[in-house]
């Protein structure tokens, strides 16, 4: 039978990760956040996990911790991954679209496009890539027998799908990636993606 990877995108967070941009700064889940993430329970309980793997941020690791005390046996391994934190982004930390926009009008043109290597005082976008690229490929190496639930963020679970199943980042970076959704991968030749999306 085919392991799969679960991968979960955290809950909304104090800070309104839904609207503004959060990647480095550390915020914790929201009461919504956390009911957002609590309905992932139903979806997960029944699954056998190796190993549960998480971004070191706070919004990751209590929505890791939810999906922990859901699962009916507790995962042999439960490690924290520094390198699946999210991007840097640099000045436009905790910035929402319109504000970056009033702020680098054309510097927000440029990014809307797809026409910057980078985020200003932040990460370099390949740099990202391939850190994050590494860190999932290692977390399939590390644990080669058994299902993987690895809990982060929407870039994570973005750059996880395009390295595993071979889907582009051109096409990968205009999907949703909802607060609190599950993604389910399954290991063949590439891995395949089962289920998109899904929310409680």
């Amino acid at each position: 039978m085919s392991r799969r990877l679960y991968l979960v995108r955290h809950g909304e967070t104090a800070g309104q990760s839904s609207i503004r941009y959060h990647g480095a700064t550390d915020v914790p889940l929201s009461d919504e956040g956390r009911m957002q993430v609590e309905k992932l329970r139903p979806l997960v309980r029944d699954l056998e996990i190796s190993a549960l793997v998480h971004s070191p941020l706070s919004r990751a690791v209590e929505s890791a911790s939810i999906l922990q005390s859901a699962l009916g046996r507790p995962p042999a391994i439960v490690e924290s991954d520094e390198d699946l934190r999210e991007v840097n982004f640099g000045a436009i930390e905790g910035m929402t679209a319109e504000e970056i926009e009033a702020a680098m009008p054309e510097w927000y043109r440029a990014w809307s496009d797809g026409e910057v290597d980078g985020y200003p005082d932040g990460d370099r976008i390949d740099e990202f890539r391939a850190r994050v690229a590494r860190a999932v490929l290692g977390v399939v190496e590390r644990h080669p027998a058994g299902d993987i639930l690895l809990v982060a963020h929407k870039g994570i679970v973005k750059i996880a799908i395009s390295t595993l199943c071979g889907v582009s980042a051109a096409e990968i970076r205009s999907w949703d990636i909802d607060l609190g959704s599950l993604w389910v991968l399954r290991a063949m030749e590439p891995w395949t993606l089962e289920r998109k999306n899904v929310v409680g």
